[in-house]
């Protein structure tokens, strides 16, 4: 394949109209062969019989030419082939080793000698095939690029830096299998980072977040092609570019591979830490396995699949240690149980501790007698939690309040495995078929520094995907050529904790709020000084998606005709705990010399904490919802070829995508600023705005204000200047995803976010006691049951109802030449 240029589709129409095949997605992994058959002198030969040979399983198919001598193969699977053209009155003409890529239309033209049928010519060397049939743009990456070219990640998705026009903003360290969400931060052509579509065989697996749910191991991808500047209305539901990722498929001959990696070395570097505290080298062994297996299904004495049945196995698997580490500030001894007599500020004096309980009109207070906060004013659950601080352990630190004196980190283990399998079936000569699956699943922690049950981020990240591709083309006749996909993905997501289950009433917290907590685990406590501790990674919810598509192809004449339907719809269902059982957030408003200052000079988090005073609370309980969109597009194209030199790509899609959904109308979907609000009633006040609830007063089902009729036009050219060089230029329109949610959207009503006032009276006594935050329990869902009065008083976040779709215009002008010099070209 080394001698292509890219992957190429041209989409062109010259008349519109929307035609419905089947429910369908409107991207392919298909490629083309056109070309003109003439004789020595340049006539055009018509009703020439021309073959296309699939050279790893000798499939066929077969077109004669029209009154033009043209002859076109649409919907051609991705593979190397031969093209041969035959005539009475001429010799039999064969051109082998023809690569053919992704969305590539390939030009082959030729010329039949005069002679007998049953004579031969071979074409065994000629240029490399200029893309000459289609003004879009792409990058081809074949299976030797993806083997060959280093990529420790073994991720094919970020080999797409070797394309112009993509620009990678995620972190470079997050490339590995598990890496969803890092792998998918990417611009392509200056759209959005995450704007784009990724395929395999042809069906979308972008989620909510339009992220890839899956990273395919190299052992399974055949080639993929990074799409940008692609004016091809097959094209849609993206604002930058498309990953389209061709799995790999068995042949007559049997092949596999299998490797090995491991690294597990001394000469590795200790962290920056680590080696400061002189702590010993973490243990970092990376092992990486894979394998793969394929060819034609053969069963001795049952069944012999040469030529007809074909299979592609395989897997890839990695254990992968890293070291994590880090310096903060833990309370000392003294400081956990009240003691600030020994605690300095960063300017060397004292760090005096007021009491809150003391704060005069212009919020002055008088300091604990000694430092020191007696035991009696102490809350019972601050008390309970400073104890669940590590000790600080490093020599000569802690010099005042905040001075890094504790150093932590370990392993961090991480592991990942994929199975892949694909198996390809010749039904009839007309009638070819695919069914690939892959399965992958994960486990990784937070860094989870310290032993403590309240250790900062305690998480693990469990993820599991199944994604299924299925493709049916049937070629019923020369010049039509039907295709049907359908594609399910499912994506289930679940983030849990060290403390997962944690009992909360052994830190002290009033039974009021244990018995609402839906999840327990330790709470979240966000400190200003000291370490923070907890975590509130905790979600359980499921991505899905199904995609069932079809198109037609008919070639009439010079036009290369394809309509077809795309349909689509993305699921996200479960719930995000987020800090269910309780945040806290502490810093040193309440100890501070005066109530009115924010100088860190004095007062403490600790003490605070200690006091059971936060300067912030919040409760939590979701709902289970059930959300998803939907998608819908027609498109039309035509690829007219008007001369040997000039193809036309002209084409239109119509596009349809639905706001959110929740399959019960559960969500907030209007803001009407017009309403009255019954809160001002009582005040006399005119209060305006009010929440509304789907299918409730009118208001509608979805969320935002996405236009219901997208078209999105495409217009290219390309040009043959001579047998070496191709300009190109083209505009087309794009409409991008209009959401990018990484878990279920929450809005009011169907969860309830409890959220006391800490503070009565401009912080300068606590309103809230920690070992009772929510003395009246945690807020319940209340659905739409409060009608006009939904979100009073509480922060709201919602869609803006008034939100439309984002429209991206492409174009370009390029020009491609095709140089064979030995010396240096002039």
């Amino acid at each position: 394949m080394s001698h292509f240029r890219g992957v190429r589709l041209c989409l062109a129409i010259t008349a519109f109209a929307l035609i419905a095949v089947s429910s369908a997605v409107a991207q392919s992994i298909y490629g083309g062969v056109r070309g003109i058959i003439s004789d020595a002198q340049g006539s055009l030969v018509s009703g020439a019989k021309v073959t296309l040979t699939d050279e790893a399983t000798n499939s066929t198919r077969a077109a004669v030419t029209n009154e033009t001598g043209e002859y076109n193969f649409a919907s051609v699977v991705p593979s190397v082939y031969t093209v041969s053209a035959e005539s009475p009155g001429f010799k039999r003409i064969e051109r082998k080793g023809i690569p053919l890529a992704t969305q590539q239309v390939a030009t082959v033209d030729l010329r039949l000698e005069v002679g007998n049928v049953t004579e031969s010519v071979m074409v065994t060397a000629e240029a490399p095939l200029l893309e000459a049939s289609t003004a879009s743009q792409g990058q081809v990456l074949d299976r030797q690029k993806l083997v060959d070219l280093p990529n420790l990640g073994r991720n094919p998705f970020m080999m797409s830096r070797l394309a112009t026009t993509v620009q990678q903003v995620g972190n470079p360290g997050y490339n590995r299998m598990q890496d969803q969400s890092g792998s998918s931060q990417i611009s392509i052509n200056g759209g959005p980072v995450r704007g784009n579509n990724y395929l395999l065989d042809g069906i979308p697996i972008t989620d909510f977040s339009n992220r890839a749910i899956i990273i395919p191991s190299i052992e399974a991808v055949a080639e993929m092609k990074v799409q940008y500047s692609t004016y091809d209305a097959e094209m849609g539901r993206t604002g930058g570019g498309m990953f389209n990722t061709f799995i790999k498929s068995g042949s007559n001959q049997y092949s596999g591979s299998l490797l090995g990696y491991m690294r597990q070395t001394e000469w590795l570097a200790n962290t920056f830490f680590n080696n400061r505290n002189g702590i010993k080298i973490t243990s970092q062994p990376f092992r990486n396995y894979a394998g793969s297996f394929g060819g034609p299904v053969i069963i001795p004495k049952v069944y012999n699949g040469k030529n007809k049945t074909f299979f592609w196995l395989g897997f890839e698997g990695y254990r992968d240690t890293q070291a994590a580490s880090r310096e903060q500030y833990a309370p000392t001894a003294l400081e956990r149980v009240g003691d600030f007599s020994q605690t300095r500020n960063s300017a060397g004096n004292p760090l005096v501790i007021y009491d809150p309980n003391t704060t005069a009109a212009d919020g002055s207070r008088t300091a604990f007698a000694g430092n020191v906060i007696p035991g009696s004013r102490q809350d019972l659950v601050g008390r309970n939690i400073a104890t669940t601080y590590e000790l600080p352990n490093k020599t000569g630190a802690g010099r005042f309040y905040g001075d890094n004196n504790l150093a932590g980190g370990g392993p961090l283990a991480s592991k990942a495995d994929q199975l892949f399998g694909k198996l390809d079936h010749q039904l009839t000569s007309w009638w070819r078929a695919s069914l690939s699956y892959l399965r992958y699943n994960s486990a990784e922690p937070g860094e989870n520094p310290y032993k403590s049950i309240s250790s900062p981020d305690q998480w693990y990240l469990f993820r599991k995907v199944d994604t299924t591709q299925f493709n049916s083309t049937l070629t019923p006749s020369a010049t039509w050529v039907i295709a049907v996909r359908y594609g399910f993905n499912r994506f289930p997501n679940i983030g849990t904790q060290k403390s997962q289950n944690y009992n909360l009433t052994t830190l002290g917290f009033a039974n009021s709020f244990v018995k609402d907590v839906p999840s327990p685990s330790f709470p979240n406590v966000a400190m200003q000084t000291a370490y923070s501790l907890g975590t509130n990674n905790n979600f359980n919810y499921v991505h899905s998606s199904r995609n069932f598509s079809g198109s037609a192809s008919k070639y009439i004449g010079k036009h290369g005709i394809k309509f077809g339907y795309d349909y689509r719809k993305l699921s996200d269902a479960g719930l995000d705990y987020q800090n269910s059982a309780g945040a806290f957030t502490f810093d040193n408003r309440f100890t501070r010399a005066n109530s009115n200052s924010s100088t860190s000079a004095s007062g403490s988090d600790i003490a605070d904490m200690l006091l059971g005073a936060p300067a912030g609370a919040t409760g939590y309980i979701p709902t289970v919802l059930n959300e998803y969109v939907t998608y819908n597009a027609l498109f039309i194209h035509d690829d007219f070829r008007v001369n040997s030199k000039l193809t036309l790509n002209l084409g239109l899609r119509w596009e349809r995508e639905s706001g959110l959904h929740e399959k019960n109308n559960l969500l907030i979907t209007n803001f009407d600023t017009n309403a009255s609000n019954p809160i001002g009633t009582a005040a006399g006040l005119p209060v305006k705005g009010v929440f509304q609830f789907a299918g409730i007063g009118g208001a509608k089902t979805t969320t935002m204000n996405l236009r219901q009729n997208k078209f999105a036009p495409r217009l290219g050219v390309a040009y043959q200047l001579n047998d070496k060089t191709v300009i190109r230029g083209g505009w087309g329109m794009f409409w991008a995803p209009a959401f990018a949610l990484g878990s279920p959207y929450n809005s009011e009503g169907v969860t309830a976010t409890t959220q006391p006032s800490v503070s009565n009276d401009g912080n300068k006594t606590p309103a809230v006691k920690l070992s009772n935050p929510f003395p009246n329990g945690l807020d319940r869902p209340v659905g739409s049951s409060l009608g006009a009065l939904t979100g009073v008083g509480k922060a709201m976040t919602i869609f803006d109802p008034n939100a439309t779709s984002t429209r991206v215009q492409q174009f370009s002008l390029q020009s491609i030449s095709n140089r064979l010099c030995i010396k240096p070209c002039a």
